[in-house]
Order: structure tokens, then C-alpha cells, then sequence
């Protein structure tokens, strides 16, 4: 029996795509996500070359209801801000943990403070439960100091 390759209908093609510009460099800039996530991250990393990347804290914010902008909503969240970003992160259990530890309970006392953040594998409610890079507050164990 011989195969034969099977032929793609050029007749179906009718509006080939018109070439593109070749892209070179920072593929991240093409996200349009509001929130620090594992691929904004990872792109920051790239770019220094390190592990971790050395941020301080602005602020923390609770919302009620967080809407995101495909429709999902979460209730009773926490964003982290970081002083020179416009993207917060939203604190997993993880994360809200490694802070206390760190930092102290009182979210004020957060302010000013320095955290290192990574990138860790650990299971994703968006991969259905897979496991996939999620953005970590590094832990370090420290005793925090009470202001």
C-alpha cells in the first residue's frame, strides 16, 4: 500500500494572511493582565537573570468582590501592591502565610517592608488542578520584629 501525503486546497484559502514583522525581544509587553502573574514574573526574572526578584511592599487592599475582566469573580480577596508597579498580587493562602511569618499579622505593619518573590510549581485552580508556575512570596525563616 503506498501513502500519499495528503494536499491542503489552496481553493479554500482564499485570503492568504499578509506577512508579519519578525518580533524580537520581550514577548510579556503583549499581555494585557492587570494583576502580577507567573509570565509577567518570569519575564522580570529573565531580564535580571536572577531567581528571585527584590520588590518592597506599598500596600495591601481587601475587596469584597473581585471582578476580573473574563467575567470570574473572587470573594473576600487581597491584593499586594508594590511600590514603582501598577500590578497588585493576589494573595493565595501561601503567600498570605509566608507575609505573617515574615512581616507580622498586622497588614499595616506590611508597608515598607522588603519580600523577595519567585517562582514556585505548585497546583493551579485555572490548570484544573495541574500543577503549573504560581508567583511566591520567597519564604525565608526569619522572626519578625514588632514596630
Amino acid at each position: 500500500m503506498e501513502l500519499v501525503e495528503p494536499q491542503i486546497n489552496q481553493s479554500m484559502n482564499t485570503k492568504p494572511i499578509p506577512k508579519g514583522v519578525p518580533v524580537e525581544g520581550d514577548m510579556t509587553k503583549a499581555l494585557d493582565a492587570r494583576f502580577l502573574n507567573s509570565i509577567v514574573l518570569q519575564g522580570a526574572l529573565d531580564k535580571t537573570g536572577k531567581d528571585t526578584l527584590d520588590v518592597t511592599i506599598d500596600r495591601v487592599e481587601f475587596h469584597e468582590l473581585l471582578k476580573y475582566e473574563n467575567g470570574s469573580k473572587d470573594a473576600n480577596a487581597y491584593l499586594l501592591y508594590f511600590k514603582g508597579s501598577d500590578k497588585p498580587l493576589k494573595l493565595a493562602k501561601a503567600n498570605i502565610k509566608r507575609l505573617i511569618a515574615q512581616h507580622g499579622t498586622i497588614g499595616e505593619g506590611w508597608h515598607g517592608k522588603p519580600v523577595s518573590l519567585c517562582l514556585e510549581q505548585d497546583r493551579r485552580p485555572d490548570l484544573g488542578g495541574r500543577l503549573g508556575p504560581c508567583v511566591r512570596v520567597k519564604y525565608t525563616p526569619t522572626q519578625y520584629k514588632r514596630a
